[in-house]
This record gives C-alpha cells, sequence and structure tokens, in this order.
C-alpha cells in the first residue's frame, strides 16, 4: 500500500467527509473549499463565499460538507447557501438565511436546507438547478437521510425521527424513537431498502420500518447516552449494516434482520466509517483502519507520519481502489501501487 498527504486548513468536526469529481478531490476546510489534484494532492484552487455586508477580508464559516451534481458544488457558509459552477467558479445561485443551517442534504434535484427563513425556522427544499423554493415546512427538522420515496429528519429540540414526503414536505410518519438533539449527523441515520437504521439518543441501533416508522427490532448499545461519534455505514447488496461505536471501541457486522455476523474490538476507533469494494474503512486516532468487510479481520492500518495527537477524523472516501482520509489538518490517500 502507497500513501501520500498534503496539509489544508483546520477542518471542523462537522465536516463528515470530501467529495470527488472525476480527478480533483474536494476538501471542506473552516472557511473555504479546497480543490486538490486527486493524484497529486496539490492545490488546484480555493473558494471562500465572501458575504455583501462583510468588512473588509472577514471570512465566512463553510458549516457544510461539499455535495455535488452536474458540475455543481452546493455548500452552506454560515448565513447562505452557494450553488457554485465547479468549471468556472462562480455562484449559479444563492439562497439566503436568517441563521446557520442546521443541516444540508442533496438528494437527486432537490436540496434540502434546515435555519431560520423569514424569522422563524423552517425546513427549505430548493430546486438544486435553479435556487428556487419547491416547498418549506415550518419547523427545526434536520434532515438525516433520504432515497427516492422518503425524506428522514428530527425535531431539533425533541429529536423525535420522522418521515417526509419529498415531493411536499407533508409528514408520513414519526417514530417514537429519538436522536440526540445536540449532535444531529447524517452518520447515524441510513436507509435500506424498506429499513431505516437510527443509533438512538440513549446508544442503540434501531431499525424502523420506512413505509411507517415503526420499530422492527433494537440492539442495545451498553450505555445510557449517545456519545456524539458513533456512525453507521450500508452496504445494500450485501443487506448489511456496520455500526463503529468509539466509547467501546468497536465495529459490529449485522444483517438487515439484526443478526450479529461478527464484532471487533478497536480501541482506536474514531468518527467515520465506510464499505466498499468488500472493505469497511475505519477512522482511528492514529490513522485509517481496514477490515475485511465479511469476516472483521484486518487488512491494514495505516498511520501517516507527522499527525499530532487528537487530531479529529472524518468519514473515508472510497473511489475504485482507492481511499481517501483525512487526520487533523493532512487529508491523504491509500491505495494499492
Amino acid at each position: 500500500m502507497g500513501t501520500h498527504a498534503r496539509e489544508t486548513s483546520r477542518r471542523r468536526y462537522e465536516h463528515a467527509g470530501f467529495a470527488l469529481v472525476d480527478d480533483t478531490l474536494l476538501v471542506p476546510t473552516h472557511h473555504s473549499l479546497r480543490a486538490l489534484d486527486a493524484e497529486t494532492g496539490t492545490t488546484r484552487w480555493q473558494y471562500a463565499y465572501q458575504r455583501p455586508s462583510a468588512r473588509y477580508n472577514e471570512q465566512t464559516q463553510l458549516d457544510s460538507e461539499p455535495q455535488v451534481r452536474d458540475g455543481v458544488v452546493y455548500l452552506v457558509f454560515q448565513t447562505t447557501v452557494c450553488a457554485l459552477d465547479l468549471e468556472t467558479r462562480r455562484l449559479r445561485w444563492r439562497y439566503d438565511l436568517n441563521s446557520s443551517a442546521d443541516g444540508c442534504w442533496l438528494f437527486g434535484t432537490t436540496l434540502y436546507v434546515t435555519a431560520r427563513v423569514d424569522s422563524e425556522y423552517r425546513l427549505v427544499a430548493l430546486d438544486a438547478e435553479t435556487g428556487l423554493e419547491r416547498w418549506r415546512r415550518t419547523a427545526r427538522d434536520s434532515v438525516l437521510a433520504a432515497d427516492s420515496g422518503l425524506v428522514v429528519v428530527a425535531d431539533y429540540d425533541a429529536g423525535r425521527v420522522t418521515g417526509l414526503v419529498p415531493e411536499t414536505g407533508t409528514e408520513r410518519w414519526m417514530s417514537d424513537t429519538a436522536v440526540s438533539a445536540s449532535s444531529l449527523s447524517r452518520g447515524e441515520v441510513v436507509i435500506v431498502d424498506d429499513h431505516v437504521f437510527v443509533i438512538t439518543a440513549d446508544g442503540d441501533l434501531t431499525a424502523l420500518e420506512a413505509a411507517t416508522g415503526d420499530r422492527r427490532w433494537t440492539i442495545s448499545g451498553g450505555t445510557d447516552e449517545h456519545t456524539m461519534m458513533d456512525t453507521l455505514a450500508v452496504d445494500p447488496s450485501a443487506r448489511a449494516v456496520y455500526w463503529s461505536r468509539t466509547d467501546k471501541g468497536t465495529i459490529t457486522r449485522f444483517d438487515i434482520t439484526g443478526e450479529l455476523v461478527w464484532e471487533t474490538d478497536r480501541s482506536s476507533v474514531e468518527f467515520g466509517i465506510s464499505v466498499g469494494n468488500g472493505t469497511v474503512y475505519a477512522s482511528t486516532g492514529d490513522g485509517l483502519l481496514a477490515l475485511e468487510a465479511d469476516t472483521g479481520n484486518e487488512r491494514f492500518h495505516v498511520s501517516p507520519a507527522g499527525i499530532e495527537d487528537g487530531s479529529l477524523g472524518c468519514t473515508p472516501l472510497i473511489a475504485d481502489d482507492r481511499v481517501y482520509h483525512c487526520l487533523g489538518a493532512t487529508v491523504y490517500e491509500v491505495g494499492s501501487r
């Protein structure tokens, strides 16, 4: 295996990961989006949004990870949703909010954003091509997952998991399941076929019926509270769900019915897990861990040199035979050479 790394500006923990477009890796930093050459790691360009009302040289914080569709990357810079053309680096459109966003999710041709709009908290569905509103819902609902027939949100204060109709925002169901309002994260809720998997506020793993929100099964996490750093990854083809628990230092595979397949102890597991090409990639305190998806056996563990202790990781990005990861201010690639 081979690795190479390049330094970037300080990343925020809330950024779950990157995006890869052709041979360009899009990396969110504290105040800008950085585009790296995916082969060499060198910086191609950097984009920072300057609010019209900002003072000279005042920096605007980047509050979302990059989400890409048809040559456009969607970002939230504090109180502004931006659609940036990747070829020209010019804004296609922008949408102004009255507060920073609680969440931003792109699915298909719709961008879902939660923030204060017109002095009230709204969940707003925007047309990804034009930036025009498709619908709005008066609620502080953070979008956690979406597919063609369902948008899963959670109330920011109560954390109640709710299913909405994507085309209208109409409530389809509300579950008695709750997630931690202080850590609403897209890494904690995933949709597979007719299941919605949720890491609950008390640290359990629960499977809901996607059509109704009814519970199918619950697996205890062995704690009484959410750790804020647990993450899920799913492999639809294998009908498998992978659960990384930092408090217990474990990675576990279940099948879609809740049956345990394997569990492995990994004391250094951090936030972030992905699965692809028969491999589970997990962020650790000192780098990147790769496990065989079928057995949980270790394939390799990469620890880049020169990383400060306590550096935060992210969700690994799988791209063919390469994987991109970051630890602290260092972005690096792992792949066959």
